[in-house]
C-alpha cells in the first residue's frame, strides 16, 4: 500500500491539474504570467514531490479558486479511505 503522504501528494497534483486545464490555462503561459519555475509547477501536476504550503497556496490563488474550493476537490479526488484511522 502506499503512503498516504505519497497518495495525498498525487492527489493535489491532480486536481491542480485538472483545474488549469478546466480553465483553459496553458501551462508555460501559467507560469510565465505567474513567475512560477515551469520544474515546480510540473513536478506538483505530476505527484513528483511535496509543494510547499506557500507555493501551492499562490498557485490555488493565480488558478481564481479559493482554499475551500480546493480543499473540496481535494476531497472528492482522495481515495475514500483516507481519512480512515489505519489500525
Amino acid at each position: 500500500m502506499q503512503d498516504k503522504g505519497k497518495i495525498l501528494q498525487e492527489a493535489i497534483g491532480r486536481v491542480v491539474k485538472k483545474v488549469r486545464k478546466q480553465k483553459k490555462l496553458k501551462f508555460t503561459i501559467f507560469c510565465y504570467e505567474n513567475d512560477i519555475a515551469k520544474t515546480t509547477l510540473y513536478m506538483i501536476e505530476n505527484g513528483k514531490n511535496k509543494p510547499y504550503i506557500t507555493t501551492l497556496y499562490e498557485i490555488i490563488r493565480h488558478l481564481g479558486i479559493s482554499n475551500k474550493e480546493f480543499g473540496e476537490l481535494l476531497d472528492k479526488e482522495l481515495p475514500k479511505s483516507y481519512w480512515k484511522n489505519e489500525e
